[in-house]
């Protein structure tokens, strides 16, 4: 080592005099380069504090929380609304990173979709090439990760329209994410210049802003990164980084309430009543008040749920109560404060007519998850409705609450939120009460000592359903709610999730239901005064920034955890998702999304050649198995292509933009029809039946897709 040393000695004096030889070997001259607001702002964009989004320039190191970070995010850079009031970020930063689901937004004057070559919706497969201009690495194994870009259509206004990565597999949790964005052109075909910030990092040229150099090692880690994941640094447009939030932030407030209220209940059932019973007389294709075809008696009741909202009976528009902020849980309030959680039960023909006299057989018991801000009443609708049909064909009976949080009650809430963005916890944190409303309307139906103990429920002092198991049948929001739902409940392990998807920062703009909601928070219907956001660029950044929050009380926090993934003190789940092909209301790209996260099988065919819009499509959706399948299933119902169904029927494939596909350019809409479908009820009856039994049994043409409608697939129309 001594000798090594005294070798190096003459080389070491040549370098030094070199250096002061007066020679001119410094490299380039530092540069002058603003970046306004650096301490809250992502330094990458001149022109937009907030983008790059996500980014890890929003977050600090907090050894405090699982990933080790912590969002941080300041008032003075959020969206304005007309009011005037900036979004309050308080409740984000409470996030140890973003959203598995996160859509990443920013801005590139100039791009052209085509010209650059990005990767399409239609055509998923060409995100994972690692020479695609648009790449979202994930930095512990350098592969590339499932998305799709576009640029936003609901503007053309080029300062407002932004460009939109979405993931369609959820990043992992607690996972770091590079973006890379290179060799992009306009529509001549030239390759854009990198913003000048970046290219001072890109280019190791040299700046006289503390803010920049600060970060330079960073940045250099970042290229390093890449360089190893085969992407060069003198290719880049843009590179930044940013971390996903950890399992235990993203459910953690839910597994809390869960299993805090499970522990206070012990080993006895909630508290009830029975507030009205209502026995219907036998009619033929037209009822009349007092008679139904289907349901024999119709229970209504309430039942008390540990209340862990901030107003007592947790109202519509109250939050979680935090009274130890130290550990960042809720807390019930007042220590016994209930919320009373409304129900009705729907016992069928096919189980029981005359009460005096023991049931034909029993029923099996089935939570079901309504619609879109409606409530419990849509389990109760007369003769000719889905719910009562399957009910009677089946000998099942559904028990329907409210999606409390999401729930007609919540409106409101939801219009307030739309217009100051800083109000979104009130349905949030209201929907993970509302879950827990589900989970102990499931342990009412499970408990000897709950339902089945009163009078009602019974027929010839015989209970009118077995209560060996319990399981989940939901449609639409029923759907998205009970893909939560299904991923943190003890007491049903079997559902089905009608029409379903997620996440909702991918299916909003894509939904017709949408459309008078986007008005609300334009600001458009809100008067000069009033709240919403006019901006089309902070809308889509608001709809990002929400999904932070939403993943408490989605799919997108808790699909992952259904099949797979089981949290803590949670059984393992089996779903059968029921897709409509062109669904109008929930993409059905969403629902591919939300099979992915479960782990769900495709079953095939799943259509027609070429029916889909994707050139390349079912990316990562492994086809069912032969034999018995009694795990996850995704299962496509299509009504045909446009008069090619039963009379002028038909459904087009939906558009591979960010826009709905509204009648009647894109025919009907399908949403309603696969729970509709006798085909669809029985295999749903297959799969909703105890464990050893439930499976996936195809009541399909086993060579064909799965049809509604009147539709024959392989026919000419």
């Amino acid at each position: 080592m001594k000798q090594r040393s005294l070798i190096a000695l003459p080389a070491l004096a040549v370098i030094l005099a070199a250096c002061s030889d007066g020679s001119d070997n410094r490299g380039p001259d530092p540069i002058d380069l603003a970046t306004p607001n650096a301490d809250r702002c992502e330094i990458l964009d001149a022109v937009n504090c907030m983008f790059p989004w996500p980014s890890a320039a929003f977050t600090v190191a907090d050894d405090g929380m699982p990933t080790g970070l912590r969002v941080n995010m300041h008032v003075d850079s959020m969206p304005v609304n007309k009011a005037g009031v900036a979004i309050d970020p308080a409740e984000w930063n409470r996030n140890d990173g973003f959203s598995p689901s996160q859509m990443i937004v920013t801005q590139v004057p100039g791009l052209d979709l085509e010209q650059t070559g990005v990767p399409p919706i239609t055509d998923l497969s060409a995100s994972q090439n690692l020479d695609s201009p648009v790449l979202v690495i994930r930095a512990s194994t350098g592969e590339p990760h499932l998305i799709f870009a576009e640029l936003d259509v609901n503007t053309s206004d080029p300062a407002e329209q932004t460009f939109l990565i979405r993931p369609m597999a959820q990043f992992e949790r607690g996972e770091r994410y590079i973006v890379a964005l290179r060799n992009l052109k306009d529509a001549s075909g030239a390759t854009l210049e990198a913003p000048e910030v970046f290219r001072a990092f890109r280019d190791a040229q040299p700046t006289t802003n503390a803010d920049i150099e600060a970060r330079r090692p960073a940045m250099e880690t970042l290229f390093t990164e890449l360089q190893a994941a085969g992407i060069e640094r003198d290719s880049l447009y843009l590179a930044w980084d940013f971390n996903i939030a950890s399992v235990e932030n993203i459910t953690g407030r839910m597994l809390h309430i869960r299993d805090e209220a499970f522990a206070s209940l012990g080993a006895a059932a909630p508290a009830f009543t029975v507030d009205e019973v209502i026995d219907f007389a036998p009619c033929g294709d037209t009822c009349g008040d007092g008679e139904n075809e289907h349901i024999a008696r119709r229970i209504h009741g309430s039942f008390d749920v540990p209340n862990f909202l901030n107003i007592e009976g947790g109202p519509a528009g109250a939050v979680f109560n935090y009274e130890s902020p130290d550990d960042g849980l809720p807390d019930r309030l007042n220590g016994d404060d209930v919320f009373v959680a409304e129900y009705v039960c729907s016992v069928p023909r096919s189980v029981a007519e005359d009460f005096d006299l023991a049931p034909k057989v029993q029923a099996r018991p089935s939570l079901y998850g309504h619609g879109l801000l409606g409530s419990r009443g849509e389990a109760e609708r007369g003769t000719g409705a889905n719910v009562a049909i399957m009910s009677n064909d089946h000998q099942m009976m559904f028990c329907a609450t409210d999606w409390y949080g999401f729930a007609g009650g919540d409106i409101g809430s939801a219009i307030e939120a739309l217009q100051d963005v800083t109000q979104v916890p009130k349905l949030y944190d209201r929907t993970q009460q509302g879950f827990l409303a589900m989970m102990y309307l499931a342990r009412l139906l499970k408990h000897d000592d709950g339902l089945r103990s009163n009078a009602a429920f019974r027929a010839g002092d015989v209970p009118v359903f077995d209560n060996s198991n319990v399981y989940y049948d939901g449609n639409s929001q029923g759907g998205i709610l009970g893909g939560a739902l299904m991923g943190v409940i003890q007491d049903v392990t079997r559902g089905v999730l009608g029409v379903p998807g997620m996440n909702y920062s991918l299916l909003l703009r894509r939904s017709i239901d949408f459309d008078t909601y986007a008005l609300i928070l334009s600001g458009e219907v809100t008067g000069e005064d009033g709240g919403g956001y006019p901006s089309i660029k902070d809308q889509t950044f608001i709809l990002s920034m929400m999904q932070m929050l939403w993943d408490r009380a989605e799919a997108s926090g808790y699909a992952y955890h259904i099949q797979d993934n089981p949290l803590p003190n949670t059984p393992a789940h089996a779903v059968m998702l029921h897709v409509a092909y062109g669904d109008h209301q929930v993409s059905m790209w969403a629902a591919e999304m939300m099979a992915r996260a479960i782990g769900a099988n495709l079953r095939v065919p799943a259509l027609e050649p070429g029916r889909h819009p994707d050139s390349n499509p079912f990316v990562d959706l492994e086809p069912l198995p032969a034999g018995d399948a009694p795990g996850s299933v995704l299962v496509y119902w299509d009504d045909g292509p446009l008069g090619g169904g039963a009379g002028d029927g038909g459904t087009a494939p939906p558009p591979i933009t960010n826009l709905p596909p509204f009648e009647p350019d894109f025919g009907e809409d399908p949403h309603s029809l696969p729970r509709k479908d006798s085909n669809a009820q029985q295999q749903k009856s297959f799969f909703l039946l105890p464990e050893g039994e439930g499976k996936f049994v195809d009541v399909c043409d086993a060579s064909l897709p799965c049809a509604t409608d009147g539709y024959m697939p392989g026919a000419a129309p």
